[in-house]
């Protein structure tokens, strides 16, 4: 098994994570009534991969403002067990598909970003209160 090294492992690694993920009862929902169509989503994703990864750059975006837009369209329902079975997929499809310094990485940085984005949605509805 080889390291994520390139564009296309991410390709491949995000692909392979929506494909589990939109299919899991709790994250399954929220993906597919968010998410119209899967392909730019897929490569946006992939895009912010290759720039937390390989600092290549490559994402425009600001994930943490369509999170708490997600989260107030649910009427803030988003938990911390959403955030665990989204660790919890990416790390299980990491493991599966790659192995070596980046894949650690991958994971260890999913596992950063799931905390401070659930915090971060915490402090925003203590904002609107």
């Amino acid at each position: 098994m080889s390291d994520i090294e390139t564009s296309e492992d991410l390709q491949l690694l995000v692909r392979a994570f929506y494909s589990k993920a939109k299919e899991d009862p709790s994250l399954g929902p929220i993906f597919n009534q968010f998410v119209d169509d899967w392909e730019p989503h897929i490569k946006k994703v992939a895009s912010f991969w290759e720039s937390t990864l390989f600092t290549r750059g490559t994402y425009r975006g600001n994930p943490m403002a369509l999170h708490q837009e997600v989260d107030e369209k649910l009427n803030h329902s988003l938990d911390q067990s959403h955030f665990n079975k989204w660790v919890e997929i990416w790390h299980e499809i990491v493991d599966s598909l790659f192995a070596g310094s980046k894949a650690e990485m991958a994971k260890q940085r999913a596992t950063n970003i799931a905390n401070i984005m659930f915090i971060k949605l915490y402090q925003a509805r203590a904002k609107n209160l």
